[in-house]
């Protein structure tokens, strides 16, 4: 006696298809939001590796920040290599810019893209036109509250080594995010954080200590705030 063969009617076959369907449409923002968290891990790491290697420079260098200039033969992030040794810990996963290509690292430090991450400019600036030595750390009156790095975009000429911002929206564009809807700092003290941008103060000009009076918004480190001021 034969057995009939019976295939999947048309309406079974549909069924299965928007089940699997259903099934990634709830799957795949899982899989997106885990990929970026990872990223987001990565890039941590790597500030605190930064944030490490400018702790070893400024042990050889009389407690002083990186010099941060206006060329990139003083810009930080190649001041810092030979504690970091590395410049892949530069480059941000979520950050989609190549990083440059040259001969040495002397050329590449002087492209686009050298370093994803921004150095606060409060810390360390100097130029041809505004000479300045960089700050000790025993002058940041508190450490756990002061920028020290930062999520940048990598995408202009200012990410060549000497990468810099005094506030939040230096950074990554005006929204300061990267990472979901914040951005990865690290501090002088030398913890890294994940934060909004609305939780990070400004610390341009007229914004920070040093005054006769106290500034108008007073964006002064506290220990309980997060600001690119210095003091």
């Amino acid at each position: 006696m034969k057995r009939s063969k019976q295939g999947f009617t048309l309406i079974e076959l549909l069924v299965v298809i928007a089940i699997i369907a259903i099934l990634a449409a709830i799957l795949f923002p899982v899989f997106s939001r885990a990929r970026e968290n990872a990223r987001r891990a990565t890039c941590q790491s790597n500030l605190k590796q930064i944030g490490l290697g400018i702790q070893q420079y400024m042990q050889d260098y009389d407690s002083k920040f990186p010099i941060m200039g206006d060329t990139a033969l003083t810009g930080w992030a190649l001041n810092i290599q030979p504690y970091i040794k590395s410049e892949q810990v530069l480059q941000c996963p979520s950050e989609q810019n190549d990083a440059p290509t040259g001969a040495n690292i002397t050329a590449r430090a002087s492209l686009a893209g050298f370093t994803d991450y921004y150095y606060n400019s409060n810390l360390g600036f100097t130029s041809s036109t505004t000479p300045a030595a960089p700050f000790k750390e025993v002058v940041a009156i508190s450490p756990s509250s002061t920028v020290l790095n930062g999520d940048g975009d990598g995408s202009g000429l200012s990410s060549a080594a000497n990468y810099n911002t005094d506030h939040v929206n230096g950074g990554v564009g005006a929204s300061g995010t990267r990472h979901f809807d914040g951005a990865d700092y690290s501090f002088v003290d030398g913890h890294v954080k994940w934060l909004k941008p609305e939780n990070v103060l400004s610390g341009s000009p007229g914004k920070c200590g040093g005054g006769s009076s106290p500034p108008s918004p007073d964006n002064r480190p506290t220990g309980s705030n997060n600001t690119f001021c210095l003091f």
